[in-house]
C-alpha cells in the first residue's frame, strides 16, 4: 500500500530545524504571542512582502477572524465552494452569518466563477476561494466579480 502522504519521512529531512524550533518554543514557555511566534510573523510578513503577518492556531480561526474584522455577522451571506473542508462553511457560521454554497468547476474543483453571480443578493458581503487539490481558484475571475458587485 502507498500513503497518500508520509508525513514520518517529510518530517525527518528537516527533523533537526523542527525539533530546535518545538524545543526553543516548549523553553519559553510562552505560545501565544511569544517570541518564536512574533519572529515567524516578522519573517513570514518579510518573505512575502506584507507589512504584517499574524499568526493564528489553525485556518478555521484564521477565517473567522477575518470575517469578524470585516464586520460580517448575522443577516450576511458569505459565498462559499460547494467543495472544500468543513471549516470553509464554519467561520461563516460561527460569525452569524449564513453560507452560500456555489458549485464547483469539474475541471480543477475549485468554485466556478460562472456560477457565482447568480448566489448574489444584497445581502452578500464575500466571497471565500478555496485552493484544492493543488488547483488555484480564479483569482482574477473572483476578484473582477467581487469588485463589480462590491
Amino acid at each position: 500500500m502507498i500513503p497518500l502522504v508520509d508525513l514520518n519521512a517529510q518530517y525527518l529531512t528537516i527533523k533537526d530545524e523542527i525539533d530546535l524550533a518545538v524545543r526553543n518554543c516548549i523553553n519559553e514557555g510562552n505560545f501565544i504571542k511569544g517570541r518564536t511566534v512574533i519572529d515567524f510573523e516578522n519573517a513570514f510578513a518579510t518573505y512575502i512582502g506584507a507589512n504584517f503577518c499574524l499568526g493564528f492556531g489553525n485556518g478555521t480561526d484564521a477565517l473567522e477572524i477575518i470575517l469578524k474584522s470585516l464586520g460580517i455577522g448575522p443577516g450576511d451571506e458569505v459565498i462559499v465552494p460547494a467543495l472544500s473542508w468543513i471549516a470553509t462553511s464554519e467561520c461563516v457560521n460561527n460569525v452569524g452569518a449564513e453560507p452560500v454554497f456555489v458549485d464547483i468547476n469539474p475541471y480543477n474543483f475549485t468554485i466556478d466563477i460562472n456560477k457565482i453571480v447568480e448566489k448574489i443578493t444584497t445581502r452578500t458581503k464575500a466571497i471565500i476561494p478555496v485552493h484544492l487539490y493543488g488547483g488555484p481558484a480564479d483569482m482574477e475571475g473572483i476578484l473582477q466579480i467581487a469588485e463589480k458587485h462590491k
